[in-house]
């Protein structure tokens, strides 16, 4: 990643103070006792630590938050827009242990645990967006992370038309031109409301030294699986501020709100230094109804620490390479990651109409979601190990690796012209593959 990348002054689409954030955004549900608590921002949290005491709770199907937390005393701080989700504060003169206990116990919750945020690994590790000067979608089509896969000559013999990719996030500049027409839903877990568009609030939540660390960073993530998948149609669930910051509550909503859009494809590009069960449940929820969830592998450029949910069986690992199929000394490894792609200086949309450059795992991991969404349009009734086996075989090897790193980074780095070749008309499977060639 750039250690320096020039930071360009973000487009401001909402600037409010915190305590304006919270009273213009209270969520109080329509049930009784204690669900008035003002709606907090994401800040003055720990990574992978309890959020402010909270509990995160999933409930049995038609439960509602508010009839849980009364039994307790406790208070609702947040929910999922079905209420299948949500975040209890104790009430007084009760511990977040002693709360969990009872929750663990209750027939009306199927998980309970101690809050824990999740957020982009490219604003923990300081990765910024940056913008070149030659940022034009001439240049963000013809790039050369785009050449060295093949995506353009791919799109010969697949555009993805109509497979459902859900792209958990920042959200999205919805008036980019680069997403007319692929925007198929649309929700903000965020402040629980219809829309996920990208908000920069003006505001350090996480207090590492930069505002709106992530701001355009869902834009980014979705304009990678538009240009490999164009025929998609995109769901976008807000689950991270601005300063990629977002909890158990949020993520685990969005994956269910992706598996009731009827997505056939998640991307996670975000992490957390604990493992969730209320995540876990989600995405094996997710894997039950056919749904290919990549996560992205994180930043560490170690194999420890370890992220969720690249971690989790029901997803696939995402690494980093460079254009040229060198490993990328930030990128994290491990012996389950699947894949790696491009994700080193990767042009892509940018809120405003425009293209920056971003580097890290999270770039790569749409790389993988986009040809997945190419293969499963010509093939509909694939299982997981199908797309997997195709696309490990396809790869290209990675080269220069350390000894202690050789089949850390999945099979090789991805090529979408390999992996859709098989299903090119025949006589042309090399076409797809030569440098240029165009249908």
């Amino acid at each position: 990643m750039s250690d320096h990348p020039a930071r360009t002054p973000h487009i401001v689409l909402a600037l409010v103070v915190l305590a304006a954030l919270a009273s213009s955004c209270a969520r109080s549900l329509p049930t009784a006792a204690n669900t008035t608590a003002p709606t907090r921002a994401l800040a003055n949290r720990e990574e992978g630590q309890a959020l402010e005491g909270e509990v995160a709770v999933t409930l049995v199907l038609g439960v509602k938050p508010g009839d849980v937390a009364a039994s307790y005393n406790a208070t609702v701080l947040e929910w999922s827009y079905n209420e299948r989700v949500a975040g209890f504060v104790p009430g007084h003169g009760e511990t977040p242990a002693s709360l969990l206990a009872k929750l663990i116990a209750d027939p009306r919750v199927t998980t309970a645990e101690a809050n824990a945020s999740f957020q982009v690994a490219e604003a923990r590790q300081k990765s910024f967006a940056f913008d070149d000067g030659r940022n034009t979608p001439d240049n963000f089509t013809s790039q050369p992370a785009m050449a060295a896969v093949h995506a353009i000559q791919a799109l010969a013999v697949s555009r993805g038309n109509g497979v459902r990719v859900a792209i958990l996030d920042t959200g999205i500049d919805p008036d980019h031109p680069l997403f007319a027409g692929r925007i198929g839903a649309a929700y903000d877990f965020v402040e629980t409301r219809e829309g996920a568009t990208e908000l920069a609030y003006g505001v350090d939540s996480n207090h590492d030294g930069y505002t709106d660390g992530a701001f355009g960073h869902g834009t980014h993530v979705a304009g990678i699986v538009a240009a490999v998948a164009p025929g998609a149609t995109l769901l976008i669930a807000r689950v991270l501020d601005s300063d990629g910051q977002g909890d158990v509550v949020t993520v685990a909503s969005g994956i269910h709100w992706a598996v009731t859009q009827g997505a056939d494809i998640i991307n996670l590009s975000l992490g957390s230094l604990t493992r969730s069960t209320a995540i876990s449940n989600a995405l094996a929820e997710a894997q039950s109804h056919g749904i290919l969830v990549f996560a992205s592998a994180g930043n560490w450029g170690t194999p420890l620490p370890q992220e969720w949910p690249a971690r989790d069986d029901a997803a696939m690992a995402v690494a980093a390479t460079d254009a040229y199929a060198a490993a990328a000394p930030w990128s994290s490894f491990e012996p389950y990651i699947v894949l790696s792609a491009p994700g080193v200086a990767v042009r892509s949309a940018f809120p405003g109409g425009g293209y920056r450059q971003w580097s890290g795992t999270s770039m790569s991991t749409p790389f993988v979601t986009g040809t997945a969404a190419l293969l499963r349009w010509r093939h509909p009734n694939w299982r997981r190990a199908d797309f997997v086996a195709r696309l490990r075989a396809t790869a290209t090897p990675i080269t220069g690796l350390l000894d202690e790193r050789v089949g850390m980074f999945g099979a090789g780095m991805l090529d979408i012209g390999a992996a859709l070749a098989p299903d090119a008309p025949a006589g042309d499977e090399g076409t797809i593959l030569t440098p240029g060639a165009h249908h």
